[in-house]
């Protein structure tokens, strides 16, 4: 495990008095792309905003970024320590242009210098050569999948070390998502630490390295993403294994 990891431990998390999250737990390293899944309302949006300090009530749990303990901090201050959520939805300045929603990105990097932010925008356009022929048009006027690139390009002008991507892939062409995954492995490349939700169990399965499964708001299996490993997954996100219990119960 690398020194520099961002450490999850006994995270809990919820929204006012309602609990969502009991128990979770996870290392994610540098130049890693983890797999996070779970059925829906199994608690894993609210382990990545819980974990990117948009608490919506009382939580606990560590959350470190190598020696840095993050779990008290505020929003800014976790982004500016590394960590970048991606949230569903996109979440972008839709009346605002592609290149407007960019630098809203580098927000927490004010003092940086101009010519390090245009860097910055070089590289998001590199990656993603379709914003830089259109930085000039409104979000809104773009397809679902530009509009996710300039959700991925905006967290990249906040310098990340770790990017924490909720359904990243939800509404795309599968042309599209191809071409996605491409760009996170060559992320990954250049040493971002990468943990993505995605309903699509088989294909994020194939793209990372290690995975978590999050039922009832508790990590209840990890491993490597290997053979074999999509089946007992499956078992758990579908159900097939809290069934038999069931039944076996009632026996």
């Amino acid at each position: 495990m690398s020194t520099e990891a961002l450490e999850v431990e006994g995270l809990a998390a919820g929204y006012g008095r309602v609990q969502v999250v009991f128990d979770v737990s996870f290392t994610l390293n540098p130049g890693e792309m983890v797999a996070m899944v779970g059925r829906n309302g199994a608690g894993k949006t609210t382990s990545l905003v819980a974990i990117s300090g948009l608490r919506y009530g009382a939580g606990t749990g560590t959350v470190r970024i190598g020696a840095l303990d993050v779990s008290n901090a505020t929003p800014n201050e976790i982004v500016r320590a590394g960590v970048k959520l991606v949230p569903e939805g996109r979440r972008l300045f839709r009346d605002m242009s592609v290149l407007e929603n960019l630098r809203l990105g580098a927000f927490t990097r004010r003092r940086t210098a101009k010519n390090e932010l245009s860097g910055d925008l070089d590289r998001v356009f590199d990656l993603f050569p379709a914003l830089a022929r259109d930085r000039h048009r409104t979000v809104l006027s773009l397809s679902g999948g530009q509009q996710q690139m300039v959700a991925v390009g905006q967290a990249l002008m906040t310098k990340p070390k770790f990017l924490l991507l909720d359904e990243p892939m939800s509404g795309l062409a599968p042309a599209l998502i191809d071409s996605m995954y491409d760009t996170f492995l060559e992320l990954i490349g250049q040493g971002i630490g990468m943990l993505i939700v995605d309903q699509n169990i088989e294909r994020v399965l194939e793209t990372s390295s290690r995975f978590y499964v999050v039922d009832s708001g508790r990590v209840v299996l990890e491993g490597a993403s290997e053979a074999g490993a999509l089946e007992n997954v499956t078992k758990i996100v579908l159900g097939s294994d809290r069934q038999r219990e069931a039944t076996l119960d009632q026996v």
